[in-house]
Parts: structure tokens; sequence; C-alpha cells
């Protein structure tokens, strides 16, 4: 589901309304905090039906999450051309852009919300 919405996000908003409208940065911007608002969303929905956990198991989901983002992006990238240069773009946060910042998402969201919004489920 998370592929779906995410292509969508970037084929679809970014590129196609964002980008013409406010150009590539805003858009990346816009994108990238909607993306991090829906990570979060779905960290509660997946985290809604699991019966107990610990921070570790939250803290190894968020690696699993993160490794397979990178994964995936990279692959996907590459696999429809885009040269490495364009790709690490949205890694520099000192030009405005906050792919990094998606990736502490992935990264920490089960955590964050598994400890604040859940936190009756946690295993002592």
């Amino acid at each position: 589901m998370e592929i779906l919405i995410s292509s969508f996000n970037f084929f679809v908003l970014m590129n196609l309304v964002y980008e013409p409208r406010w150009g590539e940065l805003v858009a990346h911007q816009i994108g990238m905090s909607a993306r991090i608002i829906y990570i979060f969303v779905f960290a509660y929905f997946l985290l809604r039906s699991v019966r107990q956990y610990d921070a570790k198991d939250l803290v190894h989901v968020g690696i699993l999450w993160l490794g397979l983002t990178l994964i995936f992006e990279w692959e996907g990238s590459l696999a429809i051309g885009r040269p490495v240069e364009e790709i690490l773009i949205g890694w520099n946060i000192l030009a405005g852009y906050i792919w990094p910042y998606v990736l502490t998402a992935y990264l920490l969201s089960n955590l964050i919300v598994g400890t604040t919004l859940h936190p009756d489920k946690k295993t002592s």
C-alpha cells in the first residue's frame, strides 16, 4: 500500500501538480512532508493490530523499513535510468531537500508511535 501511495505522491502529485506550480524544490518539500505524515499513519494502523511488542521489536521494524526503502528507492531509480547525481540531489538538506528526514521517519516512526500512541501494548 505504501508503494502505491508513494508512487502516486511522486509521479502524479509532485511531478504533475506541485512542480509546475511551485518549482522542483517546493514540490519535493511538499511531497516529502506528506510522505513523512503517511509513514506515521501507516505505523499507527499497523501497530494497532499487533498484540504486544517491546522497544527492541519497534527498532528492528524501523531498521527493516529503512533498509527496504533504501533498496527499493536506489534499485527503482537506477532501473528507470535516473543518474546517481540526480538521486543524490534529494539528500542535500543544506539546499532545502528533506529526503534524509523521510528516511529518519521510516527508521523511527514505529518506535515513536508504539511508545507514545500505543503504550498499553508494550511488554515489560
